[in-house]
């Protein structure tokens, strides 16, 4: 990536949201000749702890249904977890689309469809193009009242230990 690229993202953000601004850089690359492996190429190299691997094996072989929930974007969690050999183990992914348009551009959209209205979560505190509480929320509906406090609980502390905010 050049320079001048590099720093545009910076420029643009306060202009536009997280997922936009990531649309709009996936289209300059697209349009510099970056292709989709490319792209992939670069997801490939992101390290991703060991310990952390060793905790999504120890999970999923306790019985937890492991879901990704994550403001980050389709192509770029599963190109990941694919290429750590990780992405068998999340029963789920929650995130913002991905999709390869007939140019073989990767076009980013949002979770919730912001252009549409906001999402209505209320609490004010979300990105616009997601809000990870309304999918929380979305996903427990799947589950019998017998295990949605010890789902939340995991679910809740496993957020917490990352650092991960809820909504």
């Amino acid at each position: 990536m050049t320079t001048a690229l590099q720093h545009r993202p910076e420029r643009l953000l306060p202009t536009m949201p997280w997922n936009t601004l990531i649309d709009t850089v996936m289209g300059e690359l697209h349009a510099r000749g970056k292709t989709l492996h490319d792209v992939a190429e670069v997801l490939r190299v992101v390290p991703i702890d060991t310990h952390v691997v060793a905790a999504i094996k120890a999970a999923n072989g306790l019985g937890y249904d492991l879901r990704v929930l994550s403001d980050a974007k389709r192509f770029f969690i599963e190109t990941i977890l694919d290429h750590h050999g990780l992405r068998g183990y999340f029963s789920e992914i929650n995130t913002n689309p991905s999709r390869v348009n007939a140019d073989g551009r990767l076009r980013i959209a949002p979770h919730h469809d912001f252009h549409a209205g906001p999402h209505g979560c209320g609490l004010g505190t979300c990105p616009p193009n997601m809000c990870k509480g309304q999918v929380l929320d979305r996903t427990r509906v799947g589950i019998s009242s017998n295990t949605l406090s010890a789902v939340a609980t995991k679910t809740l502390s496993a957020a917490a230990g990352l650092g991960v905010g809820v909504c």
